[in-house]
């Protein structure tokens, strides 16, 4: 187990979409191992499909006012996703990667989660 772990305050109060961000935190921390960042970016880009797609499902249905802006914040993930993977497949830049994403990843998953998704969690009852 990594040094990043779920806090209830992470919680947006659906089970569904506090799983799938449970699941962040546990690619987070197999970026650990440097060996396993290339199947890390390959999760990643799933969990974004999936989750991204749930969590914008779910705000649509319920009316959410700002989902336009949350989906421009998708999107610049995605765009640093691809951005992220391109790059890993430069050996020279590989190695300094790792910490990058890691260090992205927590940011993203704090200030995400923590701003724009507590946001949303009141139109979710």
């Amino acid at each position: 187990m990594g040094d990043f772990i779920w806090r209830p305050e992470f919680s947006v109060g659906d089970d569904h979409l506090d799983e799938q961000h449970r699941g962040l935190i546990e690619l987070i921390d197999m970026l650990e191992d440097q060996s396993r960042m290339g199947e890390v970016l390959e999760k990643l880009e799933i969990y974004v499909d999936e989750h991204f797609r749930d969590e914008e499902g779910m705000l649509e249905n319920a009316g959410y006012p700002d989902l336009a802006a949350h989906k421009r914040q998708h999107a610049a993930f995605e765009e640093w996703l691809t951005v992220s993977r391109r790059a890993f497949r430069e050996p020279e830049v590989s190695s300094m990667l790792r910490e990058s994403i890691r260090a992205y990843l927590k940011s993203w998953l704090i200030n995400h989660i923590m701003v724009s998704d507590k946001d949303y969690s009141s139109w979710l009852d």
